[in-house]
């Protein structure tokens, strides 16, 4: 163990004591040790959503005064099994990524206990029941965020069809990913729920001229075609260029449109009634908290004393052009959802005794588009 991982302990053993003989440490103006954060990302990508999950992360970090330190990924398993080893060649003491599959974690798990390193992920969970155990069993996984995604994607088909729509298109990220096959399942089960035809899923489009070939190969081979669903993707400007293909083929507003996660041009489309009903919000509140738990397990102050703290975030419904412009500016402006003072005061152990797994599931029960508003337009 480094330095500072020693130093961190032990000043977790002294505010232990100095609780049981009822003195504060935030009375103390005491801080944590300085410590380092690893994070790959692709702080290269423009797109307001990537940029807003690298500020909250951010945020969160430098709430308990420590240091995000960034490598640029592609987000592949093998791609993040090379940046976890870099990180940890730069001797940070925790690394918060995104999992491309639930195979790789043993690998990480391996390689941060060796190097004394806590992990913890965002955006994900870990389906698979042996690497699960396994990972809840491992002293360096300090847990992470997650969404019911298979609950998010049943429950949007089911919106669309009470919208009219009983023939589906659907767009999904790459198969294999935890997120993307939970999805399917979901939208499966709210399609046979709700009656609804689910004609074709195309998978792992990364580039606009992908997406317009197919939604004009779903326009082509589907005239029965009456919703298009974007479960996922990671391609930029997703809805901008599906509603230029339907328009190009006169299909704007008669086609219903939907996808899982928020990007920054709803608001148009929902205003021209082109587009329809989108669920997100989670690409904000689940990288910060995420951030948080990680944050404290490394300063000595895990929100949850035994095992990983694995919290589920909340999915927003967004359905109107006001809420579409109030999450652009409160949710992709420069400030995170909660700034760091606000992250202080309420998310870190060290500042804040009361907090744990309640707690955290009560304030963020409370999260919504309505309260980062109220909190940050004063």
């Amino acid at each position: 163990m480094n330095l500072r991982k020693f130093t961190a302990c032990a000043m977790t053993v002294a505010m232990t004591a100095s609780l049981f003989a009822g003195v504060s440490v935030h009375a103390e103006n005491a801080d944590p040790e300085p410590f380092t954060i690893g994070f790959p990302w692709d702080t290269a990508n423009t797109d307001p959503t990537w940029i807003s999950i690298y500020n909250n992360v951010k945020a969160a970090v430098e709430a308990a005064g420590g240091e995000l330190i960034n490598v640029v990924t592609d987000n592949s398993a093998d791609g993040l099994i090379d940046n976890i080893s870099e990180l940890i060649s730069r001797d940070v003491d925790g690394i918060l990524f995104m999992p491309a599959s639930d195979s790789m974690l043993p690998a990480v798990d391996a390689m941060c206990a060796d190097a004394g390193v806590y992990w913890g992920t965002m955006f994900r969970t870990i389906s698979d029941e042996d690497i699960r155990e396994a990972m809840y069993e491992s002293e360096w996984f300090a847990g992470g965020c997650h969404e019911d995604d298979e609950v998010c994607a049943a429950n949007i088909v089911k919106s669309m069809a009470d919208m009219g729509v009983t023939d589906l298109g659907v767009i999904n990220i790459a198969k294999g990913d935890t997120s993307s096959d939970l999805r399917d399942k979901g939208a499966a089960e709210g399609a046979e729920e709700a009656g609804v035809n689910i004609l074709n899923t195309t998978y792992d489009i990364s580039v606009t001229t992908d997406m317009t070939k197919a939604i004009e190969s779903y326009i082509a081979a589907y005239p029965e075609m009456n919703g298009i669903l974007v479960l996922g993707t990671y391609c930029e400007a997703a809805i901008p260029t599906i509603e230029k293909a339907l328009a190009d083929h006169d299909k704007a507003g008669d086609i219903k449109v939907g996808r899982i996660d928020f990007e920054s041009s709803l608001g148009e489309y929902l205003s021209e009634g082109t587009f329809h009903v989108s669920y997100g919000g989670q690409q904000q509140i689940d990288p910060l908290v995420s951030a948080v738990i990680l944050v404290n397990r490394v300063i000595g102050t895990p929100i949850v004393e035994e095992g990983p703290a694995n919290i589920i975030t909340p999915y927003l419904e967004l359905t109107s052009a006001e809420e579409a412009g109030e999450f652009n500016e409160y949710f992709l402006g420069d400030e995170a959802v909660y700034t760091a003072e606000e992250i202080k005061d309420t998310m870190i152990k060290f500042y804040n005794p009361d907090i744990d797994a309640a707690y955290m599931d009560e304030l963020i029960s409370t999260f919504s588009i309505a309260d980062v508003v109220e909190r940050h337009s004063k």
